[in-house]
């Protein structure tokens, strides 16, 4: 038998090898020594030890070292402080400022004028200077904007719902790769398993081939075609390692970790039927997180609808100033000032119907995009019901084909001890019950995967995680 291990490594180097073996060791040597002396004194440590990786601690490892999720966490945390920011806009603004000034003024008096004929009065020309600092307190309330003030801040809330929103999308799709990865690789390793097996048994069966030939009851044909299929399950078995550490690889990036340690969660299949599919439909209308980004961004168009309309109303405020500093000469300067103001636009430099008409488009274009993505999540829920269906069925129907081929091989060993039937037949039988219990890993991986696909359209992707450890399901290993 051939060793189809790797190989050991060898030095295939001239001189120059040996030369640069020997400065490496002249550096190395005395760290050697010193490792060598440590371990003497200190007893070594332990290998760490991978733990078991059920998927639901996968689930968990992803969600903490996520970068996407992480990004789209801190979407929703800027747009939640975006709308926070914007909650006290109905509120008073409040400032204080300072200013140097220079100035005068002449304003003309009436003054008394005390004469032997009695008081009489005058018109005096006086002249007052402004010059000096000014400081004052202002604030401003607006108790009229046309809506555009409501407009802004329900928008931005609609913003914070379509980004908690797209988290949940987020989250649940990574969900659903991790179940192809995850189970992906159980269904590598369980082919590999089953190729293993074959070819150790095609091992056995080409000894007995060749112990038969001894005594001359094959022919050397016959052993030839054993070893050739022999050789045919060797490459089988080496493209199914290759596989495993692929998908394994996978994972391990997915989850940004080196070291998964053995996969305690199983391929499954469900006992009970699934629930029936205008359930799952009318779960995903309701539940699906696209879709409930996607009724967000039509409450923001209609919100941006409103904002247009209000360039079109009056703006009424309400204000007040109240000096605290201005130089004592100024008689005249008012302490405190208060009022009502009214300001409506007659001439905007920017075409307000224009403006108004884009809004109206993008609320239509928003509407569009939602009876779209209605359309897209009905269809996607029936789909998935349908494939998760099919799998189902599929695995139920595979069992009888593995219990036939294995009943098949079992005549055909020992009807070939007999002479009854030839080491290819008996091959032909081994192969026929690989491939059945191939069908039946790759049904229930199907399954699992359409079963995913089918809570992540719906919205339920949490639910999934309660089936892959219940008691009414079918695990295949």
């Amino acid at each position: 038998m051939r060793n189809t291990g790797n190989p050991a490594p060898h030095d295939a180097s001239g001189k120059g090898g040996r030369t640069g073996r020997s400065l490496a060791l002249r550096i190395l040597l005395p760290g050697l020594l010193a490792g060598l002396l440590a371990g003497l004194i200190l007893p070594p440590l332990p290998a760490a030890a991978a733990a078991d990786l059920s998927f639901g601690r996968a689930r968990e490892l992803l969600q903490e070292r996520s970068d996407t999720l992480k990004a789209s966490a801190a979407n929703v945390e800027s747009k939640e402080q975006a709308a926070d920011s914007l909650k006290w806009l109905h509120g008073p603004t409040i400032g204080i400022g300072a200013a140097e000034m220079w100035g005068e003024a002449k304003i003309d008096v009436e003054r008394s004028v005390s004469t032997p004929l009695g008081s009489m009065p005058l018109d005096i020309e006086d002249t007052y200077n402004f010059s000096g600092p000014r400081a004052a307190v202002t604030g401003t309330l607006p108790i009229f904007t046309g809506g555009k003030i409501g407009a802004a801040q329900k928008a931005a809330k609609y913003g914070a719902e379509e980004a908690r929103a797209k988290l949940r999308a987020t989250a649940n799709q990574l969900d659903a790769e991790l179940v192809t990865k995850y189970f992906g690789l159980q269904l590598a390793l369980s082919l590999q398993k089953l190729r293993e097996a074959t070819l150790a048994e095609e091992d056995r069966e080409l000894a007995r081939a060749r112990k038969f030939e001894k005594e001359g009851m094959v022919s050397h044909v016959e052993v030839m075609s054993v070893k050739v299929a022999r050789d045919a399950a060797e490459r089988e078995a080496l493209k199914a390692r290759n596989n495993v550490r692929t998908a394994k690889l996978e994972l391990q990036r997915l989850l940004r970790s080196d070291n998964l340690g053995s996969l305690t969660t199983p391929l499954f299949v469900l006992k009970k039927p699934l629930a029936p599919m205008e359930s799952w439909v009318e779960q995903a209308l309701k539940s699906n997180p696209q879709l409930a980004a996607v009724e967000a961004r039509v409450q923001q168009a209609d919100q941006g609808v409103t904002a247009s309309k209000s360039s079109w109303f009056p703006q009424v405020m309400a204000f007040g100033q109240y000096y605290f500093a201005h130089p004592h000469q100024a008689d005249v300067w008012p302490e405190w000032l208060a009022g009502v103001g009214v300001n409506l636009t007659l001439w905007d430099s920017r075409d307000r119907a224009a403006d108004y008409r884009s809004a109206r488009a993008t609320l239509r274009e928003a509407r569009a995009g939602h009876a779209d993505a209605r359309n897209m999540v009905r269809t996607s829920a029936e789909t998935a019901w349908l494939n998760t269906q099919n799998a189902r069925e599929q695995y139920s129907l595979t069992a009888s084909n593995v219990a036939l081929a294995r009943e098949n091989l079992k005549l055909k060993n020992e009807g070939f001890g007999e002479g009854l039937y030839t080491a290819l037949d008996v091959t032909h039988a081994r192969d026929q019950l690989l491939a059945a219990e191939v069908e039946r890993r790759v049904a229930a991986f199907e399954f699992v995967v359409n079963y995913a696909l089918l809570h992540l359209v719906s919205g339920t992707m949490p639910d999934f995680m309660n089936a892959c450890t219940a008691t009414d399901i079918i695990r295949e290993n």
